[in-house]
Order: C-alpha cells, then structure tokens, then sequence
C-alpha cells in the first residue's frame, strides 16, 4: 500500500487505499473517513486561526485547512452522517518563555470547532497531554494506529 507523509502546514485527500502519516506535538492532524464511498482526509496544521485577513497558507492553520478537506469532500458526498472524525495531537510538547503555551490547546479547540460546524461526527480523540504522537491512519479501512513519539511500536493502539 502507498504511504505518504505529511508535514506540518499539509493536507490530502484521497479515494484511494492509502497509508496517511504524520508526528505531531502542538500540531494538530485532523482524520476524516467517509464510511459509504471510502474517502478519507487528513490535515497537520500548526496554529488554529490567522492573525488578520491576509492571504494565508491554507494548509498552516486549523481553521482553514479543516475547513478545505471537509468542503473537498463534501463536493462528491454532502451527507456530514457519511463521516466521522477522530482528532490527534495538540499536546504542550514545548516551554518557552515568551511563547504561546496554549498552541497546542487551541489547535484542537478550532479543530473540534469546525468538525461541529460541519456536523461531523468525532469518533475519536486523543489529544493534548505533554508528548507527542506518531498517527497511521489507513484510508482503506478508516482506521488508525497510534502511539506517542518514542514509543516502540508494538505498543500502538487502533481506532
């Protein structure tokens, strides 16, 4: 099976079988999985919302990259009950002085936000803490293994 790997500030949105990755610490990945045509989706997005009305990267914040993959593939099924959602990341992996030490709780907060906008369904949330996590996310079977960074793998867990 293909695998891809996602940086931060990345999407994609596939309809094919497919291993969708990515580690994130503050950064949030938001897995969409649409159970009648096999769709699937994922995002890694580094902060929650633009600062103003700027062009922005679409793929940089929560706010816009949720709302982007949700509206791709609403565009072949439009059905939010097709969906559901399972949400990663957004832990306090860093402390810095002078630094935002909320990043990772407002990525999710957006996230969680738009997912209910949309009414879809989340199924799955592992979240926030103080280390980060190395998501697989299967596109054939909607599935994903998780676990947190340093972890040897036989320790994942599937949802």
């Amino acid at each position: 099976m293909i695998k891809k790997f996602l940086k931060s500030g990345e999407f994609y949105i596939t309809n094919k079988p497919m291993i969708l990755e990515v580690l994130v610490g503050s950064c949030v990945s938001v897995c969409l999985y649409n159970s009648k045509n096999g769709s699937a989706a994922m995002n890694h997005f580094l902060r929650d919302q633009p600062a103003g009305d700027d062009a922005v990267d679409v793929g940089e914040f929560g706010s816009t990259s949720t709302k982007h993959i949700i509206s791709k593939l609403m565009a072949v099924d439009n059905v939010p009950g097709h969906y559901r959602a399972m949400v990663f990341g957004g832990a306090a992996v860093v402390k810095v002085a002078g630094m935002d030490s909320d990043i990772g709780r407002k990525n999710v907060e957006v996230a969680l936000k738009v997912l209910a906008e949309a009414r879809i369904r989340v199924v799955k949330k592992e979240v926030l803490g103080s280390r980060g996590r190395r998501i697989k996310f299967n596109t054939e079977t909607g599935t994903v293994e998780y676990r947190f960074a340093g972890d040897i793998p036989r320790k994942s867990r599937r949802t």
